[in-house]
């Protein structure tokens, strides 16, 4: 087999684990709008996403979750070879270890932000643990990587603009939504209604997957441009 096809082959394979991140993270996204007419007990907008895979249609947000750890492992697999620095592959190594996080983030339910104390179940338990990787893990990962992809590699500095604006906003919604919660949780009593965690949640959910499409789409381009 000669250099120039398994160049070819290699491109081929990157296109596709490109062409799958990109269409899991929209994938997700449709289902999260969905879920809000399936589900309106849950108002969207003191209530986090976690809480559609519990109840009915459950199994829809289960499924989420694992099409999003799905798509961010090719995402990573895709991106070995893109980027050129240490803290670039440390970063491909974070997005991997949080596409795992969302496996049992998917198949343990989170508990109602309602529950007391002493209705906190094991579930939960490993829902929050596993959200605890994930959650900073992504921000971590699309920062090292987009970092990491303009500054080395040729083809990736004409999406400088967007991969780094893309990856700012996943920690920026974070640190905002974790601000937040800090200063409305306490002088609300509590998650109620009137703390608007769940709108604070759908902007880092939103963040990351607008991160992951725009990474995911000119890697696509530039695979099939070689």
């Amino acid at each position: 087999m000669s250099a120039s096809s398994r160049s070819v082959m290699s491109d081929s394979s990157i296109a596709i684990a490109s062409a799958v991140a990109a269409a899991g993270a929209i994938a997700v996204a449709l289902i999260i709008m969905a879920l809000h007419g399936l589900k309106p007990e849950l108002e969207p907008s003191w209530r986090f996403i976690s809480e559609y895979a519990t109840g009915r249609h459950a199994w829809i947000m289960k499924s989420a979750f694992l099409i999003w750890g799905a798509s961010c492992a090719a995402l990573s697999l895709a991106l070995r070879h893109e980027v050129g620095t240490r803290a670039g592959k440390v970063g491909v190594a974070v997005l991997l270890v949080a596409a795992t996080a969302m496996v049992p983030a998917g198949l343990f339910p989170q508990d109602p932000v309602t529950a007391a104390p002493d209705e906190l179940t094991t579930s939960g338990s490993i829902h929050a643990l596993a959200s605890m990787i994930g959650i900073p893990g992504l921000p971590i990962a699309a920062m090292l990587i987009s970092s990491s992809l303009w500054r080395t590699n040729e083809r990736w500095r004409s999406n400088r603009s967007l991969i780094m604006t893309t990856a700012h906003a996943t920690w920026i919604s974070l640190a905002l939504m974790a601000a937040y919660l800090v200063w409305a949780v306490p002088r609300a009593g509590g998650f109620n209604p009137q703390v608007w965690a769940g709108w604070m949640n759908r902007l880092v959910v939103g963040s990351y997957l607008t991160w992951q499409v725009a990474v995911a789409c000119c890697l696509f381009i530039h695979a099939k441009a070689r």
